[in-house]
């Protein structure tokens, strides 16, 4: 049996108390309220007539979200439900699948965390404590539609059909139906073991495919479409509590790179039950179901990919035979993405589509059988996503965003013609819009860190709904510059507000890297650790390389197959081009910090650019990428080769550079993490022990992949604070 040395970190002693610290103070402020985000409005709906608003809201210093209305005539606000008044008093409780399913959905919010409106606007459905319930949208008390089973067994997943007269919901692992008048319970699936689920997404479509559900209902309410998915082949990782030895350990089917997926397949059932005809896939070509989707009037259809992700499918499916026609297949050299915009018109008469198969993001209207109609935004647009179709005036809105620093909305004309703008200026805007009605929300995110939700008919201004968010403390010095060879690398550097020109400061990096969205946004508050970080004598800097989204095709793709190499050459890059703009850049105090993808950074970093960065801190690293999941990791590093031949996988992993650690590195991970397992730093920690290389560790006993419990998250905050200044703040 192999051991890891662990040098377990003790926090730095502090000269006051931490209750009577004002820097503990700050940070626990700062989690306490999730950043000072807490009691903005959140999951904002608009009734299909426009007459009213619904959103979730918390308190600014409590995470549960209560649920409000906006009247849209009288411009008021008014409470519709709380979490207390459904559970009276009683605490929430979470099943385990509900709670795996928030950390999928990187939800760590209580109460409310979303809710389901009916077609016609009066009636949401809530969930808590694993029981559903209706809440009349004009006031009203809840009224429980569905709850735990015989043997407890909590509901799970619960959604109202279109018609509104029957909710679905996932229990003991089957799927049923039941009356919102009331009346007996329908099962509608049967025979799901622990490894064969019913009506749940598996593993990797949650975590990778942001597919969360796995069941769906017919746009007329007469049939439900739910997932089989055989976990019996998939690897088992067991995951236990060191801390609590007495609790037994959970096995998680979890994919590795080269190894089994789950086996899928999906059932078409009447709600009234009955036989259950299967969908025809073959799942030898098309391993993965990203998306299902079914409006009325327009037939089933599944957005299917490829175990390697370089081919996507939009295929239609028959309910009555299970037989499926292929309206559209792309391919991409590197790989397709899967998250994809489309909207079925009404009647099916044909549906819009983003495609990157031009070479960057357009939307296109099809026919019904998956023919171009016409393409709907020239390929220089920024096509950033589609929010709304509107098909009595004959418009889609979307959003253009050439790059992160900028994202408006546009009217496109299905008919054809030239987008026109509806928002400008210097605000990031996005939007929520009515389904038979011209009220909108317009969401403008300033640069100062103000968030708006103005409530608009057309374009004119009907009201706001209310923010309750305790103010910022203060707002940072915050800078973004563009940098290094064209076409450049956004770079955000943020100062002390004492800041001395005349001085040298050094720096501290704030890393993610990998390919997913941008750290660098034109929005202040997102700012304020960096700042409060500056005050103590940093300049604070964030990167964005080549592989994050929203810089076009070929940036994106650049770092296939190179995790270990092209994000890392980049940010040294950038860091090493700020520092020529910059005199205060004290480049022989550099200190990196970052946490999945990024904890995978800053222990690369320190690895192997030690003439670069001084310490690193590395947050829940990836170790050894043939540790993570198939659908991430296979996207970007290809499916395995054969054992013994040569592959990207070893070359892009942290053991092949661990002998070269020569600076200081801390490690912090999660002991019950189930995404990038606790097994990972342990990894790593037990290879540099083993090398001779010293190191500091942090475990979080019991913490997942996010720290959802704000004092611990302080803590977390005070030792790496503490760290950089043990090992920076000192001029050589």
């Amino acid at each position: 049996m192999h051991r890891a040395a662990l040098l377990l970190c003790l926090a730095l002693p502090f000269a006051a108390p931490a209750q009577e610290d004002p820097d503990f103070q700050f940070l626990q402020s700062l989690t306490q309220t999730r950043y000072w985000d807490l009691g903005r409005p959140t999951s904002i709906r608009v009734t299909p007539d426009g007459s009213a608003v619904l959103f979730l809201r918390a308190l600014p210093r409590k995470p549960e979200l209560r649920l409000f209305s906006f009247d849209v005539k009288a411009s008021q606000t008014r409470e519709v439900i709380t979490p207390e008044q459904v559970l009276g008093g009683a605490a929430e409780e979470l099943s385990p699948a509900e709670a795996a399913r928030r950390e999928r959905m990187r939800v760590t919010s209580r109460g409310f965390t979303s809710y389901d409106l009916s077609e016609d606007g009066r009636t949401v459905l809530v969930t808590l404590s694993g029981r559903a319930y209706v809440v009349p949208v004009a006031g009203g008390a809840a009224r429980q539609v569905a709850g735990p089973g015989p043997k407890g067994e909590p509901v799970f997943d619960p959604r109202l059909s279109p018609d509104g007269k029957s909710v679905g919901f996932v229990r003991g692992g089957e799927l049923w139906v039941a009356k919102v008048d009331g009346g007996p319970e329908l099962q509608i699936t049967d025979g799901a073991t622990p490894l064969v689920t019913h009506a749940e997404a598996e593993f990797v479509a949650q975590e990778e495919l942001r597919r969360y559900t796995g069941w769906w209902w017919s746009g007329d309410s007469r049939w439900l479409v739910w997932e089989q998915a055989d976990s019996t082949g998939v690897e088992k990782l067991w995951i236990g509590d060191p801390a609590h030895p007495e609790k037994p350990v959970t096995a998680s089917p979890y994919p590795r790179p080269g190894k089994q997926n789950a086996v899928t397949r999906f059932g078409i059932t009447s709600a009234q039950g009955g036989r259950t005809t299967w969908v025809d896939v073959d799942t030898d070509k098309w391993e993965y179901v990203a998306r299902v989707e079914w409006p009325a009037g327009a037939p089933l259809t599944l957005e299917l990919l490829s175990r390697d992700q370089k081919d996507l499918a939009l295929v239609s499916a028959d309910p009555k035979t299970g037989k499926t026609r292929e309206l559209l297949h792309e391919h991409d050299d590197t790989w397709v993405d899967s998250v994809r915009d489309y909207h079925w018109l009404a009647g099916g008469t044909g549906f819009v589509w983003s495609t990157e198969a031009g070479g960057e993001w357009q939307l296109e209207l099809r026919k019904a059988d998956g023919a171009v109609l016409r393409t709907l935004t020239p390929l220089d647009f920024g096509y950033a996503g589609l929010q709304h179709v509107d098909e009595r005036s004959g418009v889609a809105v979307v959003a253009r965003s050439p790059d992160p620093q900028d994202r408006q909305l546009f009217e496109v004309p299905l008919g054809g013609g030239a987008p026109r703008p509806i928002t400008r200026g210097p605000d990031l805007h996005a939007g929520e819009f009515s389904r038979e009605s011209t009220v909108w929300v317009r969401i403008r995110s300033s640069r100062n860190g103000q968030v708006r939700h103005e409530v608009l008919r057309g374009g004119t201004a009907l009201g706001e709904l209310p923010a309750i968010n305790e103010p910022y403390p203060f707002l940072p010095r915050l800078e973004i510059k563009k940098v290094g060879p064209a076409p450049g690398f956004f770079a955000s550097v943020v100062r002390p507000r004492d800041f001395d020109a005349r001085k040298k400061y050094p720096v501290w990096v704030q890393v993610y890297g990998g390919p997913t969205g941008p750290l660098v946004v034109p929005f202040a508050a997102r700012y304020v650790l960096d700042q409060w970080i500056a005050d103590h004598g940093y300049l604070v800097v964030r990167i964005d390389n080549r592989g994050t989204t929203g810089r076009g095709h070929a940036w994106e793709r650049a770092i296939l197959g190179r995790f270990a190499e092209v994000p890392l050459e980049d940010q040294v890059a950038a860091l090493q081009a700020l520092a020529k703009l910059e005199p205060a850049f004290d480049l022989a105090r550099v200190g990196i910090y970052g946490h999945s993808f990024g904890g995978f950074m800053s222990a690369l970093a320190v690895a192997r650019r030690p003439d670069v960065f001084r310490l690193g801190v590395a947050s829940a690293p990836v170790v050894d990428w043939m540790n993570y999941d198939t659908a991430y990791t296979e996207r970007y590093l290809g499916v395995p080769a054969p054992a013994g031949s040569a592959d990207d996988y070893p070359r892009n992993g942290l053991l092949a550079y661990a002998k070269d650690l020569s600076r200081p590195l801390l490690i912090i991970h999660g002991t019950a993490d189930d995404n990038v397992h606790f097994s990972e730093s342990l990894l790593l920690g037990d290879t540099l022990f083993r090398a001779g290389k010293k190191f500091d560790f942090l475990p979080l006993a019991g913490m997942t992949h996010i720290i959802a419990e704000p004092a611990l998250q302080a803590r977390d905050w005070q030792r790496v604070f503490a760290f950089f200044d043990q090992h920076l703040r000192r001029e050589p």
